[in-house]
């Protein structure tokens, strides 16, 4: 090898690393969403390098960094990286001002021994709507002055566009306490009472000024008495027809405030069968505030100091008096830090777990100093500086200009023990990981073999071991060699820690070590809702999502499967996937389908009125979590017997030539009945076929049974039929024979009359048939001789 290979060595070797650690994730492409909508993450949308029947993979959405999901939310927060089709869901909250977000997700991917993690965003790009249910109409919510009020919310101003049907329910609510909106204002209903008119002791150019301070006084009051004749809105949620119908007004109340303000509402279109929403939009509604200014973005604060002193090694957290912002129109708990330049080295970080750097911050938390720096680990013998580049978001996503705080970090002149690195453990749960240098780091200036780590508090999820055994006590060789382990105890846990004392034998001090543990898809399904299905004997009862409902802590709800291990005796359970639709019986389903209401039993009609059917839960793990049997016991309704009914389109005639035998059919002859089966329903001939014209022969023909002759011909040595059942005319079994003699030249009608009995005795009585029976010209004519008779006188 030249001098010139060996130069460039550690160069390709880097490059090969990097190459072997290269990013997770395989496709980023984002997802679009209809501003107030929700839409479901796709499999396309978000993969990874991961084989999913290699290593576990988890994602884990952020919720630390305000700059993200500034104007919705993903859900659920930790989710599979090979997720369901319709698990995983953004949902927007209406918000007019912002075209983009982002969602910033963490990857775990848990190998036997190793945690790899990897920090990403996605992002999501906000489209107008083209078919929602809310809209706007040509009418606008209008504040005519400070501390005034707007015209009424009705349908003027909002309208709502859906498909009107008899179970589906519209509900309208506000959400402010989601929204914090209105921000300078307040709702109310009724009208205000009317201002006095000029007294006679002062000008008419008082009156203006008297009436804004009665608006004043009515804006500050915080409760019915004084409000003058108005009300504040307290609702939670009405029918959409009665939201517009309430008088609902925007009352001005704090300035000085943007010239425009903004209502919040949430609609929720609810199956009535199942209690599921079936759709839901968002929307803010606009509130212009007349003599109001635009929006200003915010300003650093001029009595903050824009340095931060910090410790070697010692996390420090921010405080107001280091960086503070102002914004008129925005009250300080909504502004938001926006980190645009980090230090150079160390992180600033959230308290909450401190391992971790984030990109952003509120007001609150640094005003609560739960944002701290984190210096770098590495020592220096001189003071270092550092810059960290800040801007101020307000909540109307207006940005301030660049704001710098100077970071001075001082050497340290002490022999104590120190945590120089801390980033804590993530595994996933049931898992053990060694606590390596790379996540616990501890220096002392001149004894650190001396150095011993003392458990004292915390594990209250796990256990420690050390080089194997069970141990409370370790040393910083312990730490490099790899020899101390954390073990997980399986349960459903989300967090962990350990609280370490760190001593050389003359100085000691404590220190906290955060353990994040990610969810395993290990826990069957269970039911949280199991209610008696009521229905009535011979009816079809809709399984709704109120009368059975089950959870999963692990995975999606939807995807719960109700497999059937034992049906029910008197009935079945069917899918009935629309309207129109023919219903089929199943042996599982989804609780999705329940939502959908589409899941039903049906009673047979038996006389059994206690029924019940046994499922076991599963989720869609590989292999599935099961649950324990369970039994939804289903009550039936006695109702009086009914006899039998006739089937719809039914004829009852037959059309038949006077030479031949014909068959009685299931469409000239059909009675159903729930309780019986065919052949339970019997017939009995009442009256016997009989001419219902003047012809008034004796034959009117016969009913009998198609096996009691070897021919189907006219036969009169076949015995006349007076019982038969409803199977026997289903299998051709039946038929009619016409007169033996010949009927003449013309058409001749036939009736007879018959009753049908089910198995329980009900009776359904006086049924006519109605043949018709066609002359045939079989036979020659004949010449009749007429003599003519003579008169004798």
């Amino acid at each position: 090898m030249t001098a010139i290979d060996r130069k460039y060595l550690p160069f390709l070797l880097l490059g090969l690393l990097h190459q072997i650690q290269g990013s997770l994730v395989k496709n980023n492409l984002g997802v679009k969403v209809k501003r107030g909508q929700s839409v479901f993450l796709q499999e396309g949308d978000l993969q990874f390098h991961i084989l999913r029947d290699k290593d576990a993979c988890k994602l884990e959405v952020v919720l630390n960094e305000p700059i993200t999901q500034r104007v919705g939310t993903l859900s659920p927060q930790v989710f599979d990286c090979h997720f369901l089709a319709d698990e995983v869901k953004y949902t927007h909250n209406g918000c007019p001002i912002l075209k983009e977000d982002t969602v910033k997700l963490r990857l775990y991917r848990f190998t036997e021994t190793e945690t790899y993690s990897e920090l990403f965003s996605l992002s999501v790009e906000i489209m107008e709507p083209d078919c929602n249910v809310i809209r706007f109409g040509s009418q606008n919510l209008e504040v005519p002055e400070f501390y005034g009020l707007s015209n009424i919310l009705d349908g003027n101003v909002v309208s709502f566009h859906y498909e009107h049907r008899h179970n589906i329910e519209c509900t309208v609510r506000v959400t402010t306490l989601e929204t914090h909106l209105p921000v300078h204002g307040q709702l109310v209903t009724g009208e205000p009472e009317k201002p006095e008119g000029p007294r006679g002791d002062e000008p008419d150019s008082f009156v203006p000024l008297r009436r804004q301070l009665d608006n004043k006084a009515r804006a500050h009051c915080k409760s019915d008495d004084c409000l003058k004749g108005l009300k504040l809105l307290k609702i939670t949620k009405v029918p959409c027809n009665d939201f517009l119908m309430m008088g609902i007004r925007y009352q001005h109340i704090d300035p000085p405030s943007p010239d425009i303000d903004y209502i919040a509402i949430r609609l929720d279109l609810t199956d009535t069968r199942s209690r599921s929403i079936i759709q839901s939009e968002q929307a803010w509604i606009p509130v212009t505030i007349k003599g109001a200014m635009p929006n200003q973005p915010p300003k650093p604060a001029f009595m903050s100091m824009f340095i931060l002193e910090v410790d070697q090694f010692i996390l420090t957290p921010l405080s107001t008096a280091t960086l503070n912002a102002e914004d008129d129109e925005t009250p300080k708990q909504r502004l938001v830090f926006n980190i645009t330049k980090p230090p150079n080295e160390g992180f600033i970080t959230h308290l909450s777990d401190h391992t971790k750097p984030i990109s952003s911050f509120s007001w609150m938390d640094l005003n609560d100093m739960l944002i701290s720096y984190q210096p770098p680990n590495s020592s220096h013998t001189q003071r270092r500086n550092y810059e960290v580049e800040f801007e101020v978001h307000d909540f109307y996503f207006e940005k301030s200009q660049p704001v710098m705080v100077h970071v001075s970090i001082r050497t340290a002149d002490t022999n104590a023990p120190r945590v120089s690195w801390n980033m804590g453990l993530s595994l996933l749960e049931g898992q053990s990981r060694p606590i390596t240098w790379d996540q616990l780091q501890i220096v002392d200036n001149d004894n650190l073999k001396a150095v011993k780590i003392i458990t004292v508090d915390g594990l209250q999820h796990g256990r420690l071991t050390v080089r194997g055994g069970k141990g409370f006590m370790f040393t910083v060789k312990d730490i490099k060699d790899g020899a101390v382990h954390y073990h997980h105890d399986d349960s459903d846990t989300t967090k962990d820690y350990i609280v370490f004392r760190i001593t050389d034998g003359l100085h000691q001090t404590r220190h906290k070590f955060p353990i994040n543990v990610l969810p395993k898809d290990d826990s069957p399904p269970f039911l949280i809702t199991n209610m008696v299905l009521e229905l009535s004997e011979g009816q079809t009862g809709l399984l709704r999502g109120s009368i059975l409902q089950a959870c999963d802590m692990d995975s999606s709800d939807d995807y719960i499967m109700f497999n059937i291990t034992r049906p029910p005796q008197a009935g079945e359970i069917m899918k009935m996937p629309g309207p129109g639709i023919t219903g089929y019986p199943v042996t599982r389903f989804l609780q999705k389908d329940l939502f959908h209401s589409i899941i039903y039993y049906r009673h047979s009609g038996s006389e059994v009125f206690d029924d019940s059917f046994e499922v076991v839960l599963s989720d869609f793990h590989d292999p599935p979590n099961l649950s324990e049997p369970q039994v939804i016991v289903i009550q039936i309704q006695p109702v009086p017997d009914q006899p039998p009914q006739e089937a719809p389109g039914v004829t009852r005639h037959l059309v038949v030539n006077e030479t031949d035998v014909t068959y009685l059919t299931k469409q000239q002859l059909h009675f159903v009945d729930l309780e019986s089966p065919d052949s339970e329903l019997t017939y009995t001939v009442t009256t016997p076929p009989f001419y219902s014209t003047t012809y008034g022969g004796s034959d009117a023909g016969r009913l009998f049974l198609v096996d009691s002759i070897p021919k189907l011909n006219k036969d009169p040595n076949a015995p006349m039929l007076r019982l038969f059942t409803q199977n026997a005319v289903n299998y051709m079994k039946v038929a009619y024979m016409p007169p033996i003699l010949d009927i003449g030249p013309y058409p001749q009608h036939i009736q007879f009359v018959l009753s049908v009995t089910n198995q329980q005795g009900s009776m359904t009585a006086g049924i006519c048939f109605n043949i018709t029976i066609l002359p045939v010209d079989n036979l020659a004519p004949e010449v009749a001789l007429i003599y003519p008779i003579q008169n004798r006188q």
